[in-house]
């Protein structure tokens, strides 16, 4: 047995076998390190490099059976057998092997040092990138479908993903709708997490093919770009509910937080047709128009129709039945018996239902009279249920006093940062506590969201006078893009307003622009805005008139006269201080 084995390895030495696989090896070394330094600079997938590596580590058996087969010759790649006695190339052929060696050995060296050059370079700039390490992002699901109005499906099922995640507290989660304005970015995991501060990033297709559905899922750590977790789940779509749970608590076992069976959202639905319905319900709600909204709450009273025990359909509809009174002529106070007995159908059926609680304080909240303790009582219950519940924060924080609003509007902004009514609560928060600085940077916020927002460039200006930074005031306006004539008609007038301060020969046609816009004061934007230039010229009697017709007709924009500094100079006009009286509902 010893004379088998020293003759195998005398053998293998002289066809260079050993020499092949040292070769093989060192070259495989070498092109994943230098595959793992190049991956974020093509923007390729995180598992490139492990897929080289087992694709390499297949080839080299291979690899080792074509060196003891066959010999390079003069005449080129010869099989053993082919080569005639005493003709052997083996003593060439380790001699190239040997310099083969050498350089994949060198070139090993210098990608290790270079590696070690770009961890040293890039470590300081990893260090100022340090998100909360429980923050997570679930970017939209890729739709594998044929049909591409199957979009619908795969954006309600990770949208119900990202709630089910939101749900645990060990986590903090980007809410959907700032997720899906990344649908279509070309970023990286590292980019996706600058962009929105967060340490995870879960990302992944949906394949659905009659009732069967394939969900692909990766988690990557966005400091790192290393993958934490994938897999796949094959199911029939009645069981998705289940499929999300799986996903959730591998998730949550990747990221080493607590996870319990009890903080898996409840009030779901055994009927796939119901659900189906809910999915679709949902993708309309997002468009906040009278005849999307309207047709989503009647996808949603069919699935109660298909389950009256669905609790997420009850809570659905009534959020959407309010939102609906905004954007419509469905009166409030008609509506209102509806809405809040959806909400609490939907509590009855499962006491931990979210958005069955931020339904009911909504209810409260719109009462008249206000309901205003037990409106904060339903958003603290729906906190406690899903911390990462940004309609919640947005909602509480309206039926706080002014100082505690702004922990609640901040965190929304956080966790939602496209939610441009977050922004413009925080704004119009920050401008009520005297808070210029704050006012100003989420003005910009706003006009970066919608650069059509002829709002954000009046709280702009109006920022920018506070700070005295007189000479970026008209500049706030040129951040806009107006798109209708009015709101062109409104900037207008605003540059000669605020032009009229620094040249007082610009006066009268300021005054003129604003009584032309004075034609538009029924517009409750028009009115707001109109208020601002009239005060900032020191017109206290014309603004004076056009609150006490604006007020009676817009009682919400009025909501905070009595500590919003824009109306210092009418506090002491004894009919502001009647209007102040009447309408103010914020309080310190």
């Amino acid at each position: 047995m010893v004379t088998d084995r020293r003759s195998l390895l005398t053998e293998l030495k002289r066809r260079n076998v050993l020499r092949a696989a040292v070769l093989y090896v060192g070259a495989t070394w070498a092109l994943a390190q230098g595959i793992s330094q190049l991956t974020p600079a093509l923007g390729l997938p995180e598992w490139t490099t492990r897929w080289f590596l087992i694709t390499a580590s297949i080839g080299f058996p291979v690899w080792l059976a074509f060196a003891w087969f066959y010999e390079f010759t003069p005449q080129g790649i010869k099989r053993e057998s082919e080569i005639a006695p005493g003709e052997s190339y083996a003593r060439s052929t380790a001699r190239k092997l040997d310099f083969a060696i050498i350089g994949v050995l060198s070139i090993a060296v210098v990608l290790l040092a270079s590696g070690y050059f770009v961890h040293r370079q890039t470590s300081g700039i990893g260090a100022e990138f340090d998100p909360p390490k429980d923050s997570l992002v679930v970017l939209p699901f890729r739709n594998l479908a044929s049909d591409p109005e199957q979009q619908y499906f795969s954006d309600g099922i990770t949208e119900e993903l990202t709630g089910a995640l939101g749900e645990n507290p060990a986590l903090r989660v980007i809410a959907w709708d700032t997720a899906s304005t990344l649908r279509d970015a070309a970023l990286s995991a590292t980019d996706v997490g600058k962009r929105l501060n967060v340490a995870n990033v879960v990302h992944g297709s949906i394949l659905r093919n009659g009732d069967e559905v394939r969900i692909t899922a990766e988690l990557v750590n966005t400091v790192t770009g290393y993958e934490l977790w994938s897999d796949h789940y094959d199911g029939s779509f009645k069981d998705i509910f289940k499929v999300q749970d799986e996903v959730s608590e591998a998730i949550a076992r990747a990221l080493e937080v607590k996870f319990a069976r009890s903080d898996l959202p409840a009030g779901r639905t055994a009927n796939s047709q119901a659900h189906e319905l809910v999915l679709k319900g949902r993708g309309l709600a997002k468009k906040e128009n009278a005849a999307n909204l309207a047709e989503a709450a009647d996808y949603f009273r069919q699935a109660i129709a298909l389950d009256p025990g669905y609790a997420e359909a009850h809570a659905l509809l009534s959020r959407t039945l309010l939102v609906l009174t905004e954007h419509s002529n469905l009166p409030l106070a008609t509506t209102l018996p509806t809405v809040r007995a959806e909400a609490q159908k939907a509590l009855e059926l499962d006491p931990r239902n979210a958005e069955g609680w931020v339904a009911l304080g909504n209810a409260f909240g719109s009462a008249d009279p206000k309901q205003t303790e037990q409106a904060r009582a339903a958003y603290r219950k729906a906190l406690e249920l899903d911390p990462s519940n940004v309609p919640a924060h947005i909602d509480y924080g309206i039926v706080l006093p002014l100082k505690d609003q702004l922990a609640e509007y901040r965190e929304a902004t956080l966790l939602d940062p496209a939610n441009e009514i977050a922004w413009n609560n925080l704004a119009v928060a920050a401008q009520d506590l005297g808070d210029s600085n704050l006012m100003m940077t989420a003005e910009k916020m706003l006009l970066k969201l919608d650069p059509k927002d002829v709002d954000g460039a009046f709280g702009l200006a109006y920022a920018y006078q506070q700070l005295h930074r007189e000479d970026e005031v008209a500049a706030a306006f040129d951040l806009v893009q107006p798109s209708t004539p009015v709101d062109q008609q409104q900037v207008d007038a605003a540059r000669l307003a605020y032009g009229a301060l620094a040249n007082p020969e610009l006066r009268p046609h300021a005054l003129t622009a604003l009584q032309q816009l004075a034609a538009h004061r029924s517009n409750p934007q028009v009115a707001g805005n109109l208020l601002q230039l009239y005060l900032a010229l020191g017109e206290n009697a014309s603004a004076m008139q056009l609150l006490e017709g604006h007020c009676p007709a817009q009682p919400v924009g009025c909501s905070d006269l009595a500590v919003n500094p824009m109306y210092l100079p009418l506090r002491a006009d004894p009919r502001f201080q009647q209007l102040a009286k009447r309408y103010t509902t914020t309080a310190l």
